[in-house]
């Protein structure tokens, strides 16, 4: 596609409709005191979530004549850190709050951890954020 505002455009509506199923999800949610996740049950959230953060940070790119060819590299595919990274490149100043959910999210949503393998032992703890941090990390990042 040659029109990369259109592009960005399409990538960033996609991005709202997981950001409002992920709103369902979190409707539902039992949560701790500290407001993380109760339950297992939460993991959908954080795939519907981290989805919808790459949509944002592809369409922020697109939106600053980042070409489409680019983001399909390897390089940039799912990778939400190396996303943000060239964001920020690109001058858009992201909050430091953003930042972090962003490196939290990043290897369980490159490996696909969320869909497959998030219940496996392997170390490294499933990160679960409050969800109300992630929705206000996902109304800031990469306008």
């Amino acid at each position: 596609m040659n029109d990369s505002i259109y592009l960005a455009s399409i990538y960033r509506l996609t991005g709202v409709n997981f950001r409002l199923a992920a709103e369902t999800l979190a409707a539902g949610m039992e949560t701790k005191e500290d407001g993380t996740p109760a339950k297992l049950s939460a993991i959908p959230f954080y795939f519907v979530a981290s989805h919808a953060a790459e949509l944002f940070l592809k369409s922020a790119l697109l939106k600053r004549g980042f070409a489409e060819s680019d983001l399909k590299q390897f390089d940039f595919r799912h990778s939400l850190n190396a996303l943000l990274t060239a964001l920020q490149e690109k001058g858009v100043t992201v909050t430091q709050d953003t930042v972090e959910l962003i490196n939290g999210l990043h290897h369980q949503h490159q490996t696909h951890a969320l869909r497959y393998t998030a219940l496996v032992d392997d170390g490294k703890p499933t990160f679960m954020p409050p969800p109300p941090l992630v929705f206000r990390c996902l109304t800031s990042c990469c306008c």
